[in-house]
């Protein structure tokens, strides 16, 4: 396959970072867009700054590239359905033939729903095909397996075994490892024709106990599952993400979105234990 150029947003998140690996690993250029940049470890990054409310700064961040990962932040301002527009205006502007969205949550709903973090969500989705002329929307089916090893959950996994979350213990889910997002999102990026529209799930729907089970064996320690309230899940988020993107966080928890089709859903290789055995709590 013949190099490209793949602008890439959020390269240094955890979503970010797993993409950024099948891209490299696949031998493509990628230039890393960030609001503030780090500095890039690898030659084939190339660190560019820009605003996503920057109309002229992203477009220049897209010129000449082949394809743009696109990703959010986790903002629940007004201005983050400005973001999404100026996003959309600067990929028609650059010429850019093809882009993926990462939702990073589930597909979002059709229409605006009033929260400025899901609707920032919905435009993009909605405007990316007139955007670029290979537009692909993407995201995990359920939550990520790397939650568990934030820094809100991992010392209550490793210090007393006990795993919280605000969903209710019966409920099988299809828990995420980023890994297999971003292989899915990677290739989507430099497939000829992407899929519109997909999520990808674990290898296995797991309820709240057989999750703990399956982090046991990883681990080889006990862990014991605790179905928590969404307001004490913002309580443990408060102090890494603020006030207002705990509570917005937590409140996804509050109305569960309905399972998808499956025809959508890539099943990835990834189970809980062999994830959990390659973190360090």
């Amino acid at each position: 396959m013949t190099p490209t150029t793949v602008v890439l947003h959020g390269a240094t998140g955890t979503q970010g970072r797993a993409i950024l690996r099948e891209l490299l690993a696949a031998g493509h250029h990628v230039r890393a867009v960030a609001r503030h940049q780090r500095a890039a470890t690898d030659p084939a990054v190339q660190a560019v700054t820009a605003d996503l409310l920057d109309l002229d700064a992203l477009t220049a961040a897209y010129a000449g590239a082949h394809a743009v990962v696109v990703q959010l932040p986790l903002n629940f301002a007004a201005d983050a359905v400005r973001q999404a527009d100026t996003v959309l205006a600067a990929l028609a502007k650059a010429g850019v033939p093809r882009a993926v969205f990462n939702t990073g949550s589930g597909l979002p709903p059709a229409t605006a729903i009033g929260v400025p973090f899901i609707d920032a969500r919905v435009h993009l989705a909605a405007g990316l095909p007139t955007a670029v002329t290979h537009a692909s929307v993407v995201g995990p089916v359920g939550p990520y397996l790397e939650n568990l090893v934030a820094p809100w959950s991992r010392s209550l996994i490793r210090d007393h075994g006990e795993l919280r979350y605000p969903l209710p213990a019966e409920a099988a889910i299809g828990w995420t490892a980023a890994a297999d997002l971003g292989a899915v999102i990677a290739a989507r990026t430099l497939a000829a024709t992407p899929a519109a529209a997909g999520v990808v799930a674990g290898p296995a729907l797991l309820t709240g106990p057989e999750l703990a089970a399956a982090i046991e064996a990883g681990i080889s320690r006990p862990v014991r599952w605790h179905t928590i309230d969404p307001a004490e899940y913002a309580r443990m988020l408060a102090p890494y993400l603020g006030e207002a993107a705990a509570a917005g966080v937590a409140a996804a928890y509050t109305s569960p979105a309905p399972p998808p089709d499956p025809a959508v859903v890539t099943v990835g290789a990834t189970t809980a234990s062999a994830w959990a055995a390659g973190q360090t709590f």
